[in-house]
């Protein structure tokens, strides 16, 4: 009996013990370990990897050194499909899957794309919409259910949060990766306008691009992109914010439509040359005003500093850009305007109406030039002129001004990067009429300072700051 109750008072002396021991607290390590385990689990079911078929060229085998077959007479074979792989993630159970651009680009229309599920299952896919000027694209499968990835809030997330990265790179099989948020607002890495990427120490290579950056909860913050040359212990990703707006529009309309004002345009704290002429720090310069836009019919002017838009500061392209971006198409915009000569707190309002960016804004056809002629030549500048005629003024668009006919080599002229068949039509605030105006406009400017000269190319509105 007695051997009996020590055996059990025993037996309860373990199990106590083994309770203690499992409600002991975890050590930091392992809880983080845990969590990245989660993450991995609740993301990696919506996370596909994109099979694409790209067509290759058909002109002949090509060896790795970069040697072409010759053409021996053959009749032309049909072309090879070359295949490649990314990532991508469901982000609605009914089908709709989002990448990056260029994963798909140049997807051949006969073979298509596949998803290939955590599962193994295989998901042929339709593209609903691609968005070029933020890498991003928009998938469908004909699918039900799915497991879907939750959208988290990139404007939220903090710089040193942990993030993983979840993918295919290299053509491995599904691969989780960690790091910090290392960095957010990051810009200029590319041609491409529309840029506030999200940056990270979690590697992103070949084959991670499209798939989803998470936070520690599992919730998308960001679309990792591959950036070219950038690669190599930093990562790029499409933050949430814009990757989810620009997923919605394309589900709604298969494209995404844009405001435009037709201007391209500077930051004026970058260019410290312009700062000191101009006599205002802060602001974003018109550097030129498209042909045929809603800013050409309206009375902004290249050099023009814009200081706020509907009341609201910008002292960046990147936040002009991002505050015209928020208005409808048809929308009356209010820009606060700075001239120069006027005082720094002197500003004037000038109202564009937003018209739809078109596919192509940069490619607008030129309008011809006025006729080349002699010219008077002024030595001091190194230009020659002549006055616009009748013709040439209606040929090129413009009511008055005159011609550059000639720009002499290593001149202030060619300095300023003026041209042959440029149209001067003022200097700072003076109308140029003729080669005469001109001149008298020029005689206003001091030894030590420089004109800031308005001038029509090619239809477009720009500026040159002429120095002796």
């Amino acid at each position: 009996m007695k051997r009996t109750v020590a055996m059990l008072l025993c037996s309860l002396c373990a199990s106590a013990l083994a309770e203690v021991k499992s409600s002991a607290p975890k050590s930091p390590a392992k809880v983080l370990g845990d969590a990245f385990v989660t993450v991995y689990k609740k993301v990696a079911p919506s996370v596909v990897v994109l099979e694409v078929s790209k067509r290759a060229s058909s002109a002949g085998g090509v060896f790795d050194l970069g040697f072409s077959l010759p053409d021996n007479g053959e009749p032309d074979r049909p072309a090879r499909v070359e295949e490649s792989e990314g990532s991508g993630f469901i982000i609605r159970a009914d089908g709709y899957i989002v990448t990056n651009a260029h994963v798909i680009e140049d997807a051949d229309p006969q073979h298509g794309v596949v998803a290939r599920r955590q599962d193994g299952s295989r998901l042929p896919l339709t593209v609903v919409g691609i968005d070029e000027k933020t890498d991003i694209a928009l998938l469908k499968a004909e699918e039900k259910n799915l497991p879907v990835a939750e959208w988290g809030d990139s404007d939220a997330a903090r710089v040193g949060e942990f993030v993983c990265s979840i993918g295919a790179p290299f053509d491995l099989e599904y691969t989780l990766t960690v790091g910090v948020l290392s960095g957010k607002g990051r810009r200029n890495l590319t041609e491409t306008v529309y840029e506030d990427y999200l940056q990270t120490d979690a590697a992103i290579n070949p084959g991670n691009s499209g798939g989803p950056l998470c936070d520690v909860d599992g919730r998308v913050l960001g679309v990792n992109t591959l950036i070219n040359g950038l690669s190599r212990g930093l990562g790029f990703a499409i933050p949430s914010k814009l990757a989810r707006a620009i997923s919605d529009e394309l589900i709604a309309k298969g494209r995404v439509v844009r405001p435009w004002l037709g201007i391209r345009i500077q930051t004026l704290s970058e260019e410290p040359r312009l700062q000191q002429l101009m006599g205002i720090k802060q602001g974003v310069i018109v550097k030129t005003i498209e042909p045929d836009t809603p800013a050409a019919g309206s009375a902004l002017q290249p050099s023009d500093v814009i200081v706020a838009v509907d009341g609201s500061k910008v002292d960046t392209a990147q936040q002009l850009q991002q505050a015209v971006l928020t208005k409808g198409i048809g929308t009356k915009v209010r820009l606060k305007v700075w001239r120069r000569g006027a005082s720094e707190d002197d500003f004037r309002e000038i109202s564009v109406t937003t018209e739809e960016l078109p596919a192509s804004p940069l490619r607008v056809a030129a309008r011809p030039q006025p006729p080349r002629e002699g010219g008077q030549k002024n030595p001091d500048w190194g230009l020659a002129l002549k006055s616009l005629s009748e013709d040439g003024a209606k040929a090129a668009g413009t009511d008055a001004g005159v011609v550059v006919n000639e720009v002499d080599p290593g001149s202030p002229a060619a300095l300023a990067g003026l041209q042959s068949g440029d149209i001067i039509t003022g200097v700072g605030a003076d109308p140029v009429h003729d080669a005469e105006s001109f001149r008298a406009a020029l005689g206003k400017i001091g030894p030590d300072d420089a004109a800031v000269l308005m001038v029509e190319r090619a239809g477009k509105k720009t500026y040159a700051i002429l120095k002796r």
